[in-house]
């Protein structure tokens, strides 16, 4: 399989190998793309349902001729996924950024390895998984394109009313709406959405409104024990972070509760909302003086060795500090052993652990 990845900070995807072209989207450092043809210093590769095109002198070219066409080299070995949820990501390593999940059960066909990672096609992309979380497989074929298993899923609406829609996005048509509480069964995930039983078809509903079942997300280190509330929390991270970042929120301390906006603690609020406990508090001291009060603390001295999704970290980052309690001023959530997502600005991005102050788990107090 013949490979790009991307050298500069942010490359535009062309209609055809040129400047001339209309941009079709962008991709970023790191991420890589199966090349299927190249012509006049640009590759061309499946982008979304067409042909992209990137300029070869932004990228770094690996896995046979980079003239002519470029053919994908087959399978080296197939695996099936053994992780309640496990990232995809560019590149083989917890330092490259995430491309999405795929779920116990999915089949992993894969082009190549590198220390203990796995590569493989994931959406018309280059993705790469941990091995750790992956189980030898000798039978069946996938293109591992899906974001879940083949067994339908179940979840509750959360808000009062949701729209369902023709599609994996708010540009879509609408076809109805689904109540506060209603239940509804899923059977694929897309950048934030679910595919439901609707009717006497489908739908797609926006999985930031919704509460649905499922595990931890792995990410190359292990889980440290089973915390179902936490998972729904960090479910409810990753897609509120999509759903943000997509619909172009803010951070705003002023306007945090108002929709298009948020901060660090009204974001860990509403995650941990999807999980069923409304903290009652509007800022990060508050939420954790809360946690410690109730014997929800973790580490008292922000040891994260033994963090699961869903945690709450605690920050003191030497700015407007005053006599706060620990000297806490901002709180993030834990997505898995080693990652967190952080809302202390514009957009919400995925980030290490860092080093946090306090730890809690708000999965210990009562809903």
């Amino acid at each position: 399989m013949a490979t790009a990845t991307v050298s500069c900070d942010t490359l535009n995807v062309r209609k055809g190998p040129g400047t001339s072209y209309g941009k079709l989207g962008t991709l970023s450092k790191g991420q890589s793309v199966e090349v299927t043809s190249t012509k006049n210093g640009w590759y061309g590769f499946k982008y979304n349902s067409t042909t992209g095109y990137i300029s070869s002198s932004y990228c770094k070219y690996s896995g046979g001729s980079s003239s002519g066409s470029a053919s994908n080299a087959a399978s080296t070995a197939t695996y099936k996924v053994t992780a309640s949820s496990l990232n995809v990501r560019k590149g083989a390593g917890t330092n490259f950024g995430v491309l999405g999940q795929v779920s116990n059960g999915t089949t992993i066909n894969a082009t190549a390895e590198s220390n203990g990672w796995v590569r493989f096609s994931y959406k018309n992309q280059v993705g790469w998984v941990s091995k750790s979380y992956l189980k030898a497989s000798s039978g069946g074929s996938s293109s591992g394109n899906s974001t879940t298993g083949s067994s339908a899923k179940s979840g509750t609406v959360t808000c009062s009313t949701l729209n369902v829609r023709s599609g994996a996005g708010k540009e879509h048509s609408k076809l109805g709406t689904l109540s506060n509480g209603a239940k509804f069964t899923y059977t694929e995930e897309s950048k934030g959405w679910l595919k439901i039983a609707y009717g006497s078809g489908t739908g797609w509903i926006s999985k930031a409104y919704t509460s649905v079942g499922g595990g931890s997300v792995s990410d190359g280190g292990a889980s440290n024990g089973s915390n179902a509330l936490g998972d729904k929390a960090a479910s409810a991270a990753r897609s509120l972070m999509s759903t943000y970042v997509s619909g172009g929120w803010k951070y705003s301390q002023a306007k945090r509760t108002s929709s298009g906006f948020y901060d660090c603690s009204t974001f860990c609020d509403r995650c941990w909302q999807a999980a069923g406990i409304n903290f009652g508090y509007t800022n990060s001291v508050g939420q954790a003086q809360r946690l410690y009060q109730n014997g929800a603390t973790v580490s008292e001295t922000g040891n994260t060795s033994t963090v699961q999704p869903g945690d709450l970290l605690f920050y003191h980052n030497n700015w407007n500090s005053g006599p706060r309690w620990k000297g806490i001023n901002h709180v993030a959530i834990a997505v898995s052993s080693g990652r967190r997502v952080d809302a202390g600005g514009t957009p919400v991005k995925e980030k290490d652990l860092g080093s946090p102050v306090y730890i809690g788990r708000p999965g210990k107090l009562k809903k």
